[in-house]
């Protein structure tokens, strides 16, 4: 006998295979705070579910089984009704009932970042694909991508280089397909690591027309879209027009106006694109939605701070100013309108401690904040103009 729990993704199971129509109708209602199951009774009261599609070459859908083969794999399920569910995902005109999840998909991956391209991409569009990837993990964006050739493999493997980075991989085809073939050490990384997402059957092939359908995944668990490089018929210029429909920014990066591969971003960029040059760039666009969406609860009084309010002005207390450097004389402004949490106060604490830079490894080791939280801690002190990042990488106060 089934769970509750059991019987719930057997019915999303069933509802994630209506068509377009059903599916709208199927958030609708369950918008409005019907069961799957209800929800499931009124699809057959209208009949909706009669005929249901079947890919080529596959056996007649089993929720039962789907659900054995799912838990025999190692992989979850992520179902529209979920807490854990992205709310920005739910902003969009066709959200996915349920996605097969593979890895572990954090709070902190709504700072994401879709970077997209040609699955055959010159040196400048690796080159330019890697470092945007890199920077942009490094500073706390979660970078989204397809697990295809080219740009998108560039981008996950730029994400998985950075300690600590994320990254996210959403397939057109079923997880337990690896496709290309060549990307099953890339796959596995990126399961392991961070999560792998589809919402396509277990066995289903990858399709052409599944691919288009899937880009809007990719733009709808993103703030925007970045597209590298791409042909003028690229898919990737559909995942950008996606992200405009969704009311999200769209980034391109110039290219030689004689090179194939920068006739898509060209053309983005005049179609209206932000054209790009670096990862900064980026971070200015999106700096005030990444603060509203990061803005922390302040949590005084759990634990001690280094820094108090004094005038309008951050200081280090009495008790943390002891010592031969006079901590005391160390200050930080305070931003209008802008709590710090505990966890950025540890930060600016160890930073006023220190007479140089620190690491984002040292800062771990001083404050001892979670690893996968840090990069967003910092990238909204640096957003507020409280630290600092240097060209190696380590972070110095701002006074």
């Amino acid at each position: 006998m089934m769970s509750a729990e059991q019987e719930e993704i057997r019915a999303f199971l069933t509802l994630n295979r209506l068509r377009i129509e059903g599916r709208r109708k199927a958030v609708a209602l369950l918008s409005e705070g019907k069961s799957a199951w209800e929800v499931l009774e009124s699809m057959e009261s209208e009949d909706l579910l009669r005929g249901l599609p079947v890919p080529e070459n596959m056996p007649p859908f089993n929720a039962e089984k789907e659900m054995e083969l799912c838990a025999h794999k190692g992989i979850d399920f992520l179902l529209y009704s979920d807490r854990d569910y992205p709310a920005i995902l739910k902003e969009v005109a066709d959200p996915p009932l349920l996605l097969y999840k593979k890895g572990t998909l954090l709070e902190n991956d709504r700072n994401a970042i879709a970077i997209v391209g040609t699955r055959h991409p010159s040196f400048y569009g690796r080159t330019q694909a890697k470092r945007f990837a890199q920077e942009l993990a490094a500073r706390g964006l979660t970078i989204v991508s397809g697990l295809a050739r080219g740009i998108d493999h560039v981008a996950h493997d730029g994400a998985l280089y950075v300690p600590y980075g994320r990254t996210i991989a959403v397939m057109g085809c079923g997880l337990d397909v690896i496709y290309p073939k060549e990307h099953e050490g890339l796959f596995k990384r990126v399961a392991e690591r961070c999560v792998v997402l589809s919402e396509y059957p277990l066995g289903t092939p990858p399709l052409p027309e599944n691919f288009p359908r899937r880009n809007r995944i990719l733009s709808g668990l993103s703030y925007a879209t970045f597209v590298v490089e791409a042909h003028s018929r690229s898919g990737s210029l559909i995942t950008a027009h996606q992200a405009v429909e969704q009311g999200r920014e769209v980034f391109a990066l110039p290219g030689p106006v004689d090179q194939l591969t920068s006739r898509g971003t060209n053309q983005l960029i005049k179609e209206g694109a932000c054209l790009v040059e670096t990862p900064e760039d980026i971070l200015l666009v999106l700096a005030d939605r990444l603060k509203w969406e990061n803005k922390f609860e302040s949590t005084a009084g759990e634990q001690s701070s280094p820094l108090e309010l004094q005038d309008d002005v951050l200081r280090v207390s009495p008790e943390a100013s002891t010592g031969e450097r006079g901590l005391e004389s160390f200050c930080v402004k305070k931003v209008s309108g802008v709590d710090l949490p505990i966890e950025e106060n540890s930060i600016i604490g160890e930073l006023l401690k220190e007479e140089g830079p620190l690491s984002q490894d040292e800062i771990l080791e001083f404050t001892g904040l979670e690893p996968s939280k840090l990069p967003v801690f910092l990238l909204q002190l640096e957003l507020a103009k409280k630290v600092r990042r240097m060209q190696d990488g380590r972070y110095a106060l701002l006074c």
